[in-house]
């Protein structure tokens, strides 16, 4: 079973439905939930996928599957995503990049836009977020 762009969109705007408490108070906090929520789904369905094939439950289904077509290590992602949990504690804005960079595919601009910074402001906190989670994912956590 695939996960396509709008299964993943329908699915995080439901779980962001459902969240209890105020609403988010400006766009750039609305976005980083939403990447947050997007990166947790697709996670989740690697390792989903990964259980239906060490014969979990079969699912029919009639979705198309343009997103994650290609064989994803469900193994590599869960470590990514503890990873940036691990950033988001020290350094919640890069991993908030990561997550919509990443896990939700906008561009440098698009995320200079939203957060009210220049683009080459969100490209150098990318690299940094992408070398601290290098570190991380071969055993080193110092940035």
């Amino acid at each position: 079973m695939g996960l396509s762009a709008t299964t993943l969109l329908h699915q995080a705007y439901l779980d962001m439905a459902e969240r209890e408490g105020p609403a988010f108070p400006d766009r750039a906090r609305f976005m980083g939930y939403a990447a947050r929520v997007m990166r947790g789904l697709i996670i989740d369905h690697a390792r989903n996928r990964q259980a239906q094939k060490r014969g979990g439950l079969f699912e029919i289904t009639s979705l198309t599957t343009d997103v994650l077509e290609n064989p994803v290590d469900h193994l590599e992602l869960e470590r990514i995503g503890e990873a940036l949990d691990q950033l988001s504690k020290t350094e919640p804005s890069l991993a908030e990049i990561v997550d919509l960079k990443f896990f939700c595919g906008f561009s440098f601009l698009e995320i200079s836009a939203m957060r009210a910074v220049s683009e080459r402001t969100v490209q150098r906190n990318w690299e940094k977020a992408r070398i601290y989670l290098h570190r991380n994912l071969r055993g080193s956590t110092s940035l």
